[in-house]
């Protein structure tokens, strides 16, 4: 009997070492890969229910619980008191015709591709365009690159925008901490939309 015990213990001891490397793969497999994200931020995935598994920050201010609390609200941008998505009372973002409202500076870096947000359309059928721009722009609100225009269906209450793009690489090609702001403007006449709740994606999967 004792000339198998060497022999159990080397498989033993083998069988052990492959466990091993089977539960490392495993949990290397099953952890979300961490991107490289800015000090300070939380993360949610608050779209999961609408089949979007994606960890997100929220831009601080977007749910306008305290009124613009950091937004530049310009031509008769207003936070107006509403019915927000999921049916719950507060303040949201209102932008009739004209009007247009630029977000507190949001830290981000070359991993946060995409961003989304909730909108309304009161009257009209036209969209709210959306554009960013960096803290590198000594033009300020006036370089800002349109990403995106948000067409949500007249009278169907709130809709969760398509992700559009935040385009960090316009501060650069290095990765790194960089600050963008979002610009919501409504150029349309005779039009009036509402804005709530934005979410950036800092690509943790």
């Amino acid at each position: 009997m004792s000339l198998f015990r060497p022999t159990a213990n080397m498989y033993g001891r083998k069988l052990c070492c492959l466990l091993a490397i089977c539960v490392g793969l495993l949990g290397v497999a099953s952890a979300p890969a961490v991107a490289a994200v800015c000090p300070g931020q939380t993360f949610s995935q608050p779209f999961a229910a609408f089949k979007d598994s994606n960890y997100y920050t929220l831009v601080k201010g977007s749910q306008f619980n305290a009124g613009p609390e950091g937004w530049e609200l310009g031509n008769g941008a207003s936070v107006v008191a509403g019915t927000r998505p999921g049916g719950s009372s507060g303040g949201v973002l209102n932008l009739p015709s004209g009007s247009y409202a630029v977000s507190p500076p949001v830290c981000v870096t070359l991993q946060y591709p995409t961003a989304r947000t909730w909108v309304q359309s009161v009257e009209g059928a036209a969209g709210v365009s959306v554009g960013v721009y960096y803290a590198t722009s000594q033009r300020g609100a006036a370089a800002a690159k349109q990403v995106a225009q948000l067409s949500p269906k007249t009278g169907n209450g709130w809709e969760l925008s398509n992700p559009f793009n935040v385009e960090p690489q316009m501060a650069g090609s290095e990765e790194g901490v960089r600050e963008v702001r979002f610009v919501f403007a409504n150029m349309n006449r005779s039009s009036d939309l509402r804005v709530w709740g934005l979410y950036v994606d800092p690509r943790m999967r």
